[in-house]
C-alpha cells in the first residue's frame, strides 16, 4: 500500500512543479488495440485471443485490473464479439497473432456501466530512476539502460500492457553530475527533483531493487533471467513524486524483471488514480464550466482549440459561448468536477494556464493557446 509523505521539502517541490510552462504528456493511441499470439485460426484460437485482448484492453482504459472481478465485467469477457470492431492476423517471424480493435465507445460504456471510472488517453510521460544491489557482497549500482537492458525492456513491455509511456534518464554528464546512487537509493528528494527537472515530466519513479532472500545468488549485468526460478527473493522500495505530493511504497517479486513489472503496476494504479474520471462521483447540476482561451484569432486555432477541448474524456461537449477579439470563451459540459478538468488541462501542450513571474496561475479558468 501506497504511503503518504509530508516531507519538509514540500514548497520546493510545489514551485519546482508550477514551475514547468509545459509537461510532456503522451496520447496512447494503441488503448483500443492488442495482439495475442494464437496458434492457428480455428475459432477456439479465436475465442480465446478475444477474450485476452478484452482483458487487456479494458485493463489499459480502466488504468487498474481491480475491474476483473466485477460481474459484469466477467460476463462480458465470455462474449466479447459485440465489443469487437475488426481484426486480422499477421505473422511474424514464424509466430501468428491475431490483432484486435476494439470499439472504444462500446468499452468505455462497460467500464462505467460497471461502476468504474475510465482513463483518457492523455496520459502523463513518467520518468524513472533506478538504483539496484544484485547480492549481499555486491556494491549498490545506477541501473542504466545499457547495463541492465532486460529490466528496462520489461519496463516498457509492462508500460504498455498498462497504457502508460515511460522515459528513460539519459545518464550523460548532467544526469551524473546531479544525482549519485547513493540518492537514488536514499530516497532523497531534493536531488532527484533536482536531476529530474531537465526532463520536464509531470510524474518521477525512483527505486532501488535489492536481493531479500538467498544472499548468495547473484544478479549480473544484462543477465536477470538467471535464477529467475530459485528460491531467491527480491524487493523494491519506490518514491513517486506526482501533482505535487509524494508516494511511497514497496513491492517484491522473484526475480528483477517480476519486479520491474511490479514497479509499473504501483505507478499506472497511482496515475489513474488521479486521472480516470468517476462519473458516480459527479453531481450532474454542476457539470457546465466556463473557461477562457486567449490568442485565438483565427477560424483554423479555434477549431484547433475545440477539438482538443473534446478529445478530453472529462469534457462531454464543449460549445463558445462569446468571442471578444482574442478571447475565447467555452462552456464545458464535463464529465468530472473542476479538478478532473485540470488535471487534463495539465497534460495539454496547447493549452496552458495565464501565471505570473513565479510561474503561479492568476486568472483561474483562464488560458492561452500555444501557436
Amino acid at each position: 500500500m501506497p504511503i503518504k509523505i509530508n516531507p519538509v521539502l514540500l514548497v520546493f517541490l510545489l514551485v519546482w512543479l508550477v514551475s514547468w510552462q509545459s509537461v510532456k504528456a503522451a496520447v496512447i493511441d494503441d488503448l483500443y488495440d492488442a495482439k495475442i499470439a494464437v496458434d492457428d485460426q480455428s475459432q477456439r484460437e479465436q475465442n480465446n485471443a478475444f477474450s485476452l485482448a478484452l482483458k487487456q484492453v479494458l485493463i489499459k482504459v480502466r488504468g487498474n485490473n481491480d475491474l476483473l472481478t466485477n460481474q459484469k465485467i466477467r460476463n462480458a469477457m465470455t462474449k466479447v464479439t459485440p465489443y469487437v470492431r475488426s481484426y486480422s492476423y499477421e505473422k511474424l517471424e514464424s509466430q501468428l497473432y491475431l490483432v484486435i480493435n476494439f470499439d472504444p465507445q462500446r468499452v468505455e460504456n462497460l467500464i462505467r456501466k460497471a461502476g468504474f471510472p475510465v482513463w483518457d488517453k492523455r496520459r502523463p510521460d513518467s520518468l524513472i530512476w533506478l538504483a539496484i544491489k544484485s547480492s549481499d557482497g555486491s556494491d549498490r549500482q545506477i541501473a542504466t539502460v545499457n547495463e541492465y537492458s532486460e529490466i528496462y525492456q520489461q519496463l516498457s513491455i509492462r508500460a504498455a500492457q498498462r497504457g502508460i509511456l515511460l522515459m528513460f534518464p539519459l545518464w550523460d554528464l548532467d544526469d551524473i553530475q546531479t544525482l549519485s546512487v547513493y540518492d537514488i537509493w536514499g530516497g532523497f528528494s531534493t536531488q532527484i527533483f533536482k536531476a529530474s527537472e531537465r526532463y520536464a515530466v509531470p510524474s518521477v519513479l525512483s527505486a532501488r531493487i535489492y536481493l531479500t532472500g538467498n544472499q548468495s545468488s547473484d544478479v549480473t549485468q544484462n543477465s536477470v533471467m538467471e535464477n529467475e526460478k530459485s528460491m531467491t527473493k527480491w524487493s523494491s522500495d519506490w518514491t513517486m513524486i506526482e501533482g505535487g505530493g509524494l508516494l511511497a511504497g514497496q513491492v517484491q517479486g522473484d526475480s528483477p524483471l517480476s519486479i520491474a513489472e511490479g514497479l509499473i503496476d504501483a505507478l499506472a494504479d497511482q496515475l489513474s488514480l488521479k486521472y480516470a474520471i468517476d462519473l458516480t462521483q459527479i453531481d450532474q447540476a454542476d457539470s457546465k464550466v466556463q473557461i477562457v482561451v486567449n490568442n485565438i484569432d483565427s477560424l483554423t486555432y479555434y477549431s484547433q482549440a475545440l477539438k482538443s477541448l473534446e478529445n478530453m474524456s472529462v469534457v462531454n461537449e464543449a460549445t463558445l459561448i462569446k468571442q471578444q477579439g482574442t478571447r475565447a470563451t467555452f462552456e464545458l459540459d464535463l464529465l468530472g468536477d473542476v479538478e478532473d478538468l485540470t488535471n487534463a488541462l495539465n497534460l495539454d501542450s496547447k493549452i496552458r494556464p495565464v501565471v505570473d513571474d513565479f510561474g503561479q496561475p492568476i486568472l483561474g479558468l483562464e488560458f492561452f493557446w500555444v501557436k
